[in-house]
Order: C-alpha cells, then sequence, then structure tokens
C-alpha cells in the first residue's frame, strides 16, 4: 500500500509545517504591508473581543446591532479595512465571551485559543495516547484553519470529543459537556437523536442540566432582552446567509453545495432537510444496533461508537456550516484509526481517512474554483466507514442485497 506509516507520518510534517507557517505569515502581514487593506488578526475572534468590550462596558444591547457592534471593532482596529464581523451567537455564547475583553486583542485570542485547543488535543489524546500521534493531531488542517479563522470550533469540537471519551464510564459528564453545545445549536441537532436512540438516559439528563444551565444564567446575566436581540439578529443571518452575503466558496454545508451549483434557495433547502433527515434516521438505527448487540460487539478503545457517529453525521445537520466548525472531525478519524490498527484495514479505509484529514485546507479554494464543495462527499464516506466498523454484519448485509439488486439489473437488461 503506497501510504505506509512513514508516508503518513511525512505528510502530517509537511501539512503541520505549512499550515502553521502560513498561519505566522498572515498574523506578520498587517506589519510590513500596512498600505494593503486587511483584517485584523485572528480574523472573527474580534467578535467575540468587541461583544465582551460592550458588556463590560454597559452596552449589552449593542452586542446585537451589527452597526454598533462594528464601531466597536474598529475602535480596536482603525488602521485596517475590514468588512462587518457581527455577533450572531446566542448569549449562552456570551456568556463565554465576558471576560475577553479584560486582556488586549492579541493577547486574548492567544489565550482563548490556547486554552480550547489544549482542551481539543488533550481529548483525542484519550483516544490516541500513542506518542507518534501527537505530531498529526497538532498538525490536523481542522485545527489549523480553526486558529487562522479565530474561531470556536476548536472549543464545540473538545466539547464533542470529551462527550465521546467519557460516554463509556462517566455518562452524565458526557452529557454535561454535550449539552454545553448550547453555546453554539447547530452543532447539537445530532445528540437528541443519538443519545434517545442509544438509551442514554444519564448523557441526556446530564446534557439537559448543562444545557438548561447554560440558557438559565444567560438568562440571568443579561435578561430577555439579550435573547430578543439574538432572535432577531438570526432573521438577519439568514437572510444575509441565503443571499449569499458570506461567500458560499466559504460554506461546506450541503445547502450551499447546490447554491454553489446555482441551485435556487428553495431546491438547496430540501436537499439540505432530505440529507438531514436521512443521515438522521440512518445514525439513530444504528445507535439503536449498537445498544442491542453491546454484549457482542468489540470496539478497540474506551471511545463510545454512538458519539462518533452523531459527529460524523454533523457535517449533513445544518446548512450553515464553515471548515472552522469541523475540526470535529479529527475525533472519528482518530476513531477509525484505532479500530484499524487493532485489526485490518479495511478496502479504501486509508485513503478516505487520508483524504478526511487533509482535505480542509483546500476546502474553500476548491469551492472558489471549481464549484464544488467536497465536505458533503467526504462525509458521506466517512460516515460509511464508521458505520461499516460499528455494525459490519449489517453492513456486510446491505452490501449483499445491493449487489443483489445490481446483479438482477444487468441480467434484465441483458434479456432485453
Amino acid at each position: 500500500m503506497w501510504l505506509t506509516p512513514g508516508r503518513a507520518r511525512a505528510y502530517s510534517e509537511i501539512f503541520g509545517l505549512f499550515g502553521w507557517v502560513l498561519f505566522l505569515l498572515m498574523l506578520l502581514q498587517p506589519y510590513w504591508n500596512t498600505r494593503q487593506a486587511s483584517g485584523p488578526p485572528f480574523g472573527d475572534f474580534i467578535s467575540f473581543w468587541a461583544a465582551s468590550k460592550q458588556v463590560l462596558t454597559g452596552h449589552l444591547a449593542d452586542v446585537y446591532n451589527a452597526s454598533k457592534h462594528h464601531l466597536v471593532e474598529l475602535a480596536e482596529f482603525p488602521e485596517l479595512s475590514f468588512g462587518d464581523v457581527a455577533f450572531f451567537y446566542p448569549p449562552t455564547f456570551l456568556l463565554t465571551c465576558i471576560p475577553l475583553a479584560l486582556l488586549p486583542v492579541r493577547l486574548s485570542a492567544s489565550v482563548w485559543l490556547a486554552g480550547a485547543g489544549i482542551a481539543f488535543v488533550c481529548a483525542i489524546r484519550r483516544i490516541l495516547p500513542q506518542s507518534w500521534a501527537l505530531l498529526p493531531i497538532v498538525a490536523f488542517p481542522g485545527a489549523v484553519v480553526d486558529v487562522t479563522n479565530g474561531q470556536n470550533g476548536l472549543l464545540t469540537g473538545a466539547l464533542l470529543g470529551w462527550g465521546a471519551v467519557l460516554l463509556p464510564r462517566r455518562p452524565f459528564m458526557a452529557g454535561l459537556c454535550l449539552g454545553c453545545l448550547v453555546i453554539k445549536p447547530q452543532m447539537l441537532v445530532a445528540a437528541p437523536v443519538v443519545l434517545l436512540c442509544a438509551r442514554q438516559w444519564r448523557a441526556v439528563a446530564g446534557g439537559m442540566v448543562s444545557g438548561a444551565g447554560l440558557i438559565g444564567a444567560s438568562w440571568l446575566a443579561f435578561g430577555s432582552g439579550a435573547w430578543a436581540g439574538f432572535f432577531r439578529m438570526s432573521h438577519s443571518a439568514r437572510e444575509t446567509f441565503e443571499r449569499g452575503y458570506v461567500s458560499f466558496w466559504k460554506m461546506q454545508s450541503v445547502f450551499t453545495s447546490v447554491r454553489l451549483l446555482h441551485g435556487g434557495v428553495v431546491v438547496a433547502y430540501i436537499v439540505q432537510i432530505t440529507a438531514t433527515v436521512l443521515v438522521l434516521a440512518m445514525v439513530g438505527w444504528a445507535c439503536f444496533r449498537v445498544t442491542q448487540r453491546k454484549a457482542s460487539l468489540r470496539f478497540q478503545g474506551e471511545c463510545a461508537p454512538e458519539i462518533i457517529l452523531m459527529i460524523t453525521a454533523l457535517p449533513f445537520c445544518t446548512p450553515f456550516l464553515l471548515d472552522y466548525d469541523l475540526a470535529c472531525l479529527a475525533f472519528p478519524v482518530a476513531w477509525l484509526l484505532v479500530q484499524a490498527r487493532g485489526s485490518d484495514w479495511l478496502p479504501g479505509e486509508k485513503f478516505i481517512l487520508f483524504l478526511a484529514y487533509i482535505y480542509l485546507f483546500g476546502a474553500r479554494l476548491m469551492g472558489l474554483m471549481t464549484h464544488i464543495c467536497p465536505t458533503p462527499v467526504i462525509a458521506s464516506a466517512l460516515l460509511l466507514l464508521v458505520m461499516r466498523r460499528v455494525l459490519p454484519d449489517e453492513f456486510a448485509k446491505a452490501g449483499a442485497r445491493l449487489a443483489a439488486v445490481f446483479r438482477r439489473g444487468d441480467s434484465l437488461a441483458g434479456l432485453k
């Protein structure tokens, strides 16, 4: 096989070096090229920092006023030229942003991203504790993309990863982690289906406690006005998204895949909803079967396959999805690697894992140049790999039935 362990490590070194050097150059660019219009360092983090500044200075109501929010951003970076980085997040996420403006932007972003990054890496290290795995984890393109954008993909990825790691032994704690995803609700769509179908009642209870706790805390801290402002802003965000004000080639969802191919908004929503329902039905059924056959199934490591299925389904569960949101795909990739090392590599597994590992570096560029979004295709292949590992007997039977259908079709064609 061409993808040997040595080559895999070498590719990880190359991608890691390329990604982190590119990130460093992006940070330094404003210092040597002040004439060129550019954005603030760490990209979207300026929105989180500005929201914190507004709360700390007593202007909470202005967080969900796009023009006033942008004035705070411009006041911090008057020498730069960049578009409005609006705050589209619920008050639950605003809770996490409160202390950010206590530090200067660059230092605050460094602390924020380092903290989320450490939690993210520690979760993956629970799945892949081997010393050789540290470099590929740190070099993972999804992590580089998130840090470059100054976004929260590592934070949400860490919550998902710890949910997967903790579920087998501490389901209530796992639920607490998953419930915290109310800070970014679109990342939580698959969780109720998976936990209910897997009959993980303690995890459901934990999720309700942390989710309701964060919602209640945000209500007490900010009042109903913040939630009203968020819902008004959500309407604006939907219009911004549907009209392509956030370029479709930056997005990675099924919806934007259709829009890139010049499909209309209604058609895109129909395809998106259909994909979401089908994937959730498939993942829910798989979790139900895993629960039924738990005594006979054996997996390498102590990571819950149900949450791995949930993470792998996420690319199909929301129309608003960017590449930094997909840092969480590191967990199914790591889990599949552990299963393969504990048994044998299955056909096509190495190649698909390799694609899933590297593609986020070029996802936006491919969308821009070809009007094709790679995420639904690669995510579908990754989901099938996970399904094949989770339920090998059912997968083999389904493959045999499909092959029989094709053979029957070829026979009928021959008769004609």
